[in-house]
């Protein structure tokens, strides 16, 4: 685990928990959202609790929520069509911190046709210029993982970022990538069971 300096602020959407598997984060501010929530509301009231943090501004935001390639199921959702919206938060945020699933990732052909498959209706795409347009409209690093997340907890501790499976990207505010992490990736096989293999 990470652990993030303060004031950092948490954003939980609560479609990440799964029975007794709860995954929230809690930092000096956490929001726990509706399933619902307008994204209109998510931009507004994440600038405003910036705006009134020591400094004028967060050190981290940790948006928690299934993800798919340049997708975020954050309440209504996020694709690349909503991009300009995240305008608003221009100066307000150090770092922006994704522990979802393939968000930076870059779907071949067969993973778009499974996607299309198995998410139909959702707004996906190239999850490595989503990140990179997302790091440059903030002004902000932006860290977010390309392969599954499948780490289950049920408590997160306060000021605590999970680690991430398989490629992890950290996009600076130009829009470049500034650094990469590997670490051993995880898959699920026909059954349904999930195995961790090494990179």
């Amino acid at each position: 685990m990470y652990r993030l300096d303060r004031p950092s602020m948490a954003v939980n959407d609560p479609r990440v928990s799964s029975g007794a598997f709860i995954r929230r984060f809690q930092m000096w501010n956490s929001w726990d959202i509706s399933s619902g929530e307008l994204r209109q509301h998510i931009i507004d009231w994440v600038a405003s609790v910036a705006r009134g943090a020591p400094g004028g501004k967060l050190k981290n935001l940790v948006l928690s929520c299934h993800g798919l390639p340049a997708y975020l199921m954050l309440g209504q959702g996020f694709d690349a069509s909503n991009l300009p919206m995240f305008d608003a938060w221009s100066g307000l945020i150090e770092k922006i911190w994704f522990p979802n699933c393939l968000v930076a990732r870059i779907p071949d052909a067969a993973m778009r046709a499974d996607l299309t498959r198995k998410y139909p209706g959702y707004a996906f795409g190239d999850g490595n210029v989503f990140c990179s347009d997302l790091a440059k409209r903030v002004g902000c690093y932006v860290v977010a993982p390309t392969e599954l997340q499948v780490e289950a907890v049920v408590t997160i501790p306060v000021d605590q970022m999970t680690s991430f499976e398989g490629l992890v990207l950290c996009y600076g505010p130009g829009g470049n990538v500034t650094w990469s992490g590997r670490n051993p990736s995880s898959w699920q096989d026909n059954q349904g069971n999930w195995h961790g293999v090494p990179d």
